[in-house]
């Protein structure tokens, strides 16, 4: 009986460990605040299991992050376009803050449980002011068609 206790306890236990250490891990900070994205999203094409092809677009999502000047980047896809040929794409972003000229790049993964070491919200130094952007599907080192074809997209956003 005494064991059976013991056993109950320490599953309990591990279950709300889990939970907490998922919460923590998987939520996001709690300083950042989306910013507004004015976009034309980068397009390109799926495939479902059916093999029926449809069209793709890939928005990204811009936030603030506890250190000021510096922007976490997504490009969040859906669970439909996550369980297509299309989950194993990666979204570029080349951008440009248009007062200080500082520009970058970032490599994400919509799809967050694709094995690639891209990650799924990479954070990179934007600085402050209007950032100009253009996006881009670019295929992975599993599936190099992955969302092929596909043309750009571009948009703006102001970081804080």
């Amino acid at each position: 009986m005494k064991t059976r206790k013991a056993l109950t306890a320490v599953i309990a236990t591990a279950a709300v460990a889990s939970a907490i250490t998922a919460t923590t891990v998987l939520a996001a900070p709690a300083s950042a605040v989306p910013f507004p994205v004015t976009q034309i999203p980068a397009s390109g094409v799926q495939v479902s299991g059916l093999v029926v092809p449809a069209p793709l677009f890939v928005g990204i999502t811009a936030d603030s992050t506890s250190r000021r000047g510096w922007t976490a980047f997504t490009a969040p896809a859906s669970p439909a376009v996550c369980s297509s040929s299309a989950a194993g794409m990666l979204v570029d972003v080349d951008y440009v803050n248009t007062a200080t000229g500082h520009r970058g790049h970032v490599r994400m993964k919509p799809c967050p449980h694709f094995r690639d070491p891209a990650q799924f919200r990479p954070v990179a130094f934007t600085g402050s002011g209007q950032i100009l952007f253009t996006t881009a599907i670019r295929g992975s080192w599993a599936y190099p068609n992955a969302g092929q074809p596909s043309i750009p997209g571009g948009g703006a956003f102001v970081a804080h």
